[in-house]
């Protein structure tokens, strides 16, 4: 997007006030030091005042005098040099993801008679760790000049962009100003997206023996089978000819098909969350979240969504790009600050929780009543899967015991630990790689046995 924008104000740098007595004292050091030159050149222009009008020394009077020139002509030059100056900005407008380079090209003009031969622009921001910020010359000769900044966004979020600032001075840096150009613009930056295995699809949707077919109350277009009618149900979906064959009324038991769906409960309760430093589970769990999200939204699978951080958000399965973009915005946006835990929204989607239904669960949380209610899904027939970020990993407390709890209660769990690829730690739960290695591990004693027992018998023959 290009824009051409104005300055919004045109004004001296201003130096830092401080309200406190301690500010008031160091507030003399603090502007000497941001305009030396400038006290340099009143301090002498006062000495030879003095001199001149003591000692009636011509020198003095006349030094006096062409600082004072000096001075006001450097203070015209500012000004002027800061009011002649427009600026075009060209900002792409993303999406971005962490890990993108965001860019923006400045066009700054110099539309009076006096050359700029240092400017400063920077494009205010506060996205983590980028800086647009960098140094023009704009001369007689040189109308305007072209300038490319880029960063590298490296954590999620919704920050701002703007104003546009350009500091200019005198040739001599007596009198520096600042021009802002235009306002602020909201930046979202969405959390990375990694290619994933298939790791939690409903089990309806699995092939050969581990398919099933569910039987549902919904109307469709295939009836599975007939039933006995219970208090509640339609009268129009009285199967007649049971009816009369049996003498009790039965009605039709329609078939689900292959309908499913997917839930993912992110955990941004205050309390799961560990920091270090830029790195955070947060982070770590954002990521894997938005993953899911792309891996099984691209699938045409209902998927629904529940977080609770700064901002609440239970997003009921659906196969939409709309809810897509709804559940990528809210990930992006929210910060794990949240005081609604597992177990209470668990609590919420008990209800929406069927055979049919798969659950992922992504948390850094310590062991708690949590897991038991996990369990019990999973004895219900709820294809559970739970990320498990280590929180040792992220210089926390070790919440290893929450993996021994999901472990003994048969829940499919894939441990994350920072700085580990997210797809190899989806590719096997936690039970079937031990179980895969204590196999290996019987095969390879086998296999030793095998060698010392033939070992044995040739040496026995040999000896006979």
């Amino acid at each position: 997007m290009l824009r051409s924008i104005r300055p919004d104000n045109n004004r001296e740098a201003p130096p830092v006030f401080v309200a406190s007595d301690s500010g008031r004292k160091s507030f003399g050091r603090r502007r000497f030091r941001q305009n030396p030159i400038l006290y340099g050149i009143i301090v002498v222009m006062v000495i030879e005042f003095l001199t001149g009008m003591a000692t009636g020394f011509d020198l003095s009077v006349r030094l006096y005098y062409a600082l004072g020139i000096l001075l006001i002509s450097g203070l015209l030059w500012a000004r002027s040099s800061s009011r002649n100056m427009s600026a075009e900005v060209e900002r792409l407008n993303g999406p971005y993801k962490v890990g993108d380079t965001i860019s923006e090209t400045v066009i700054l003009r110099n539309t009076g008679a006096t050359p700029k031969a240092w400017v400063e622009v920077e494009d205010q921001t506060d996205l983590p760790g980028v800086q647009f910020k960098k140094v023009a010359s704009l001369g007689l000769m040189v109308a305007f000049d072209r300038i490319d900044m880029s960063g590298v966004v490296t954590r999620r979020g919704e920050y701002t962009v703007g104003p546009l600032v350009a500091r200019t001075s005198d040739p001599f840096a007596m009198f520096p100003y600042e021009v802002q150009f235009g306002g602020t613009e909201k930046v979202l930056i969405y959390p990375k997206i990694v290619d994933i295995p298939d790791f939690a699809s409903p089990s309806i949707h699995l092939i050969g023996d581990n398919s099933r077919r569910q039987r549902a109350r919904i109307l469709s277009t295939e009836v599975a089978s007939v039933r006995e009618y219970e208090a509640g149900d339609s009268l129009s979906r009285i199967h007649w000819l049971t009816t009369a064959r049996t003498g009790d009324l039965m009605v039709k038991q329609f078939d689900q098909g292959s309908s499913s769906n997917m839930w993912v409960l992110f955990d941004q309760h205050r309390d799961s969350v560990v920091f270090d430093g830029e790195d955070s589970t947060d982070e770590m769990g954002a990521t894997v979240a938005a993953s899911v999200i792309d891996k099984y939204n691209q699938g045409f699978l209902p998927v629904g969504y529940v977080a609770h951080g700064n901002k609440s958000i239970v997003a009921l399965p659906d196969r939409s790009a709309h809810q897509r973009e709804l559940i990528m915005r809210h990930i992006a946006s929210s910060k794990p600050v949240g005081n609604i835990g597992i177990l209470q929204a668990l609590s919420e989607l008990e209800r929406d929780l069927g055979q049919n239904t798969s659950l992922v669960v992504i948390t850094a949380s310590m062991d708690g009543p949590w897991i038991e209610a996990l369990g019990g899904l999973t004895r219900r027939g709820v294809r559970v899967s739970t990320v498990l970020i280590d929180r040792a990993s992220f210089n926390g407390e070790s919440n290893a015991a929450a993996l021994d709890h999901l472990k003994t209660l048969g829940v499919s769990t894939y441990p994350l630990s920072r700085g580990e690829s997210i797809a190899s730690a989806l590719s096997m739960p936690l039970v079937e790689q031990q179980e895969g290695l204590r196999q290996a591990t019987v095969r390879i004693q086998s296999g030793q046995t095998d060698h010392l027992d033939i070992t044995s018998e040739n040496t026995y023959g040999g000896n006979q």
